[in-house]
Parts: C-alpha cells; structure tokens; sequence
C-alpha cells in the first residue's frame, strides 16, 4: 500500500509492504518520508525474540519498564561483529576483497536483481 503522490516529488511519502513466506511467517516493512526531526535514519526490528532499533551504526534492544510504562534501550555491545562498525567502510571493503579475490561482491548486482524484480512487480500492482 502507498499514501498519496507528493505533488512535487511525485513518490509516496508513505507505504507499506506485508509478505508472507512458505513456512507462515510474516513480514511488515513500513516507510515514511515524513520527517520533522533531524537527517538520519533508523529501523526498528519486531521479532520473536524482541524489539530492536538501529540507529546509524549502534543497536539498541527496546524494553518497557513495568513500572511507569516507559521504553527503555540497552545499547548492545556489536563492536566484535566485524572489523567495523561504519557500514559504509564495511561495504567497500568487501568490494574491493572482492575484487583482489576475483569473485563476486555479496551485494552484487546479480544477487539483488531478484529483489527488485519482486519491488517492481508491487509498484506496478500500485499504479
């Protein structure tokens, strides 16, 4: 689904797309372009195991204090996960180790046309 065209833009400032995979789970993606606070981005992560935010290059998990009700963050420590935790450092070094090793990239062009095939098929059925 999709809010209404930005008169300037011509893009939704809105949407939202629900999957379903074979084994029943679901997935919600929601966007907005909306935004009053600062530039930046984060994404929120509901799963089974708890909610998690991410922020730039920090994780948080959400917990809600009985008490008052309020939301509370634990900053997760994720500094051994790899060599960085800069995504965009992270993303040019395996372009470039792709490149001395001779094999193809992880996100490469190949790897992803599929999900964009699946991305531009729903904004056709919203046209």
């Amino acid at each position: 689904m999709q809010g209404p065209i930005h008169p300037v833009l011509g893009i939704a400032m809105d949407m939202s797309i629900q999957l379903k995979s074979s084994t029943g789970a679901i997935g919600t993606l929601s966007l907005s372009f909306n935004n009053e606070g600062p530039l930046g981005t984060f994404f929120r992560y509901i799963g089974d195991t708890g909610t998690y935010i991410a922020r730039y290059d920090d994780l948080f998990k959400s917990k809600q204090n009985q008490l008052d009700q309020q939301n509370q963050e634990e900053k997760i420590d994720v500094s051994r996960v790899d060599v960085s935790t800069n995504g965009i450092e992270l993303q040019d070094r395996e372009f470039f180790a792709a490149i001395k090793e001779g094999r193809e990239p992880n996100a490469s062009m190949a790897k992803v046309l599929p999900c964009y095939r699946v991305l531009h098929r729903l904004e056709q059925t919203m046209r």
